[in-house]
């Protein structure tokens, strides 16, 4: 009797062994979670430069490609907010060209001009919103540009030549659309109208009277350029070391 009580025992701490190992094996076995890769940080502060390309007309319907470079730094006032300064150089093929016949004193006088607009330069500030990786924003500043120009007039045993060259100057205004593609590169769209209202230049006339050259200088309406154009910059770090823009991330 005392025999089979200690199988007994025995056997029911067996099933009771069994039955807990059992139960460890049925127990969901938990795993710490896969890392998650850190957010992309898109920051809009800091300097950038790159190039530009695009189409430009003037006064007169003259139309001319455009191209160059720009360099700037921004600054982020708010989690929406962007200040910043640019300088920009473009050269142009914009050449313009017109003859003319008229009677001074009634003596036909007949010639024709020409003129090339060689380049154009900019220093503007710029105030930008944004969302996301997408900003909008208007700018405006001062405008620069250099020219060249020729001119022949005729009358009866007179021919009067002329070249000169010289420097516009004036402001310009515009807006446009940037989207930050990359941590460090954006690409845009931009409008720009150019004012010019002074100029200052050297002149030659070579005539039978021989050959006269000087200076001159003037304000007043010089004449206005409209420039739509695409831009590419790459962005390095903000160098004031704060980055206050927003990090943007999609998980």
């Amino acid at each position: 009797m005392r025999r089979l009580t200690t199988i007994l025992v025995s056997t029911t701490a067996l099933f009771g062994l069994i039955s807990a190992a059992s139960a460890a094996d049925l127990r969901p076995a938990y795993k710490a979670p896969a890392p998650v890769a850190a957010p992309m940080a898109y920051s809009w502060s800091g300097f950038y430069i790159g190039g530009h390309a695009g189409a430009g007309w003037s006064e007169g319907s003259d139309s001319a490609f455009i191209g160059g470079g720009q360099i700037g730094y921004n600054w982020a006032l708010s989690p929406n907010w962007v200040i910043g300064v640019e300088g920009d150089f473009s050269g142009t093929t914009f050449s313009d060209s017109a003859s003319f016949a008229t009677t001074i004193n009634g003596i036909p006088v007949a010639g024709s001009a020409s003129a090339d607009l060689n380049w154009i330069a900019s220093v503007r500030g710029r105030l930008g919103y944004t969302w996301d990786r997408f900003m909008l924003y208007f700018t405006g500043g001062a405008a620069w540009a250099d020219f060249d120009a020729s001119a022949i007039a005729t009358t009866p045993g007179v021919t009067i030549t002329g070249v000169s060259s010289g420097t516009l100057s004036g402001w310009v205004i515009g807006g446009g659309g940037e989207w930050m593609f990359a941590p460090n590169w954006t690409f845009g769209v931009e409008y720009l109208h150019y004012e010019f209202d002074n100029v200052d230049g050297n002149a030659t006339f070579t005539g039978p009277f021989g050959t006269v050259s000087g200076s001159f200088s003037g304000s007043g309406d010089s004449g206005s350029v409209d420039v739509v154009r695409a831009r590419l910059n790459y962005k390095f770090g903000d160098w004031f070391g704060k980055g206050k823009s927003p990090v943007s991330a999609r998980y």
